[in-house]
């Protein structure tokens, strides 16, 4: 995921401002500059460059299990050989201040719900940015909005 945030910051001078990676989700608060495909592209674009990196992860630790599963699922049809991702992605435009401060509390909050358990404070799950937010010091650099 931190390559993938790496590639849209690099080329395409995207914006991360917030994050929290999930064990089968992400959200992501992201400015899309003028010089970035939409969304929609963006999204694809994410989804098949994180699949290929999962699916050599698996194949290099024998993970035949969960590759049999990707396999059955992929539209060979269309030459898939692998379906890592579901088809959908929900996205919204943050239009302000208020807004942003909601998403981003919520997201930073997610690992912490009584659904996943992950953490008991945001800023001690490690897969997000929540402790970018508190201490300045999270696992990848995010780009402070407020």
């Amino acid at each position: 995921m931190y390559k993938w945030f790496d590639y849209v910051k690099e080329n395409y001078n995207n914006k991360i401002h917030g994050y929290v990676i999930m064990p089968n989700h992400i959200h992501i608060l992201m400015h899309i500059s003028n010089q970035s495909p939409n969304i929609s592209k963006l999204i694809q674009n994410a989804k098949r460059f994180l699949a290929y990196g999962i699916v050599n992860l698996l194949e290099r630790d024998s993970k035949n299990d969960l590759l049999e599963i990707f396999q059955q699922k992929a539209n060979h049809k269309k030459g898939s050989k692998h379906k890592v991702f579901e088809v959908r992605y929900d996205s919204k435009i943050i239009e302000s201040e208020n807004i942003f401060i909601e998403k981003l509390n919520y997201i930073h909050r997610n690992s912490c719900t009584e659904k996943w358990q992950l953490a008991d404070l945001p800023e001690k799950y490690r897969y997000s940015s929540a402790a970018n937010y508190s201490s300045g010091n999270g696992m990848y650099e995010v780009d402070f909005l407020l």
